[in-house]
């Protein structure tokens, strides 16, 4: 019964974050990508009201 004891789980290493340049990109490619998304929207909506 020995080899039923409880084992504490694995823990991972600690890593270290990505480095700035890299937060900066996908930070500016994720908000510009939402923000074409936000124009294109609005641009649908405007058209939608003003064509008969």
């Amino acid at each position: 019964m020995r080899d039923l004891q409880r084992q504490p789980p694995p823990i991972a290493p600690p890593t270290a974050p990505p480095p700035v340049g890299t937060r900066l990109l996908g930070f500016f490619l994720l908000g510009g990508t939402m923000w074409i998304a936000g124009v294109l929207a609005l641009f649908r909506s405007v058209f939608a009201l003003t064509t008969p």
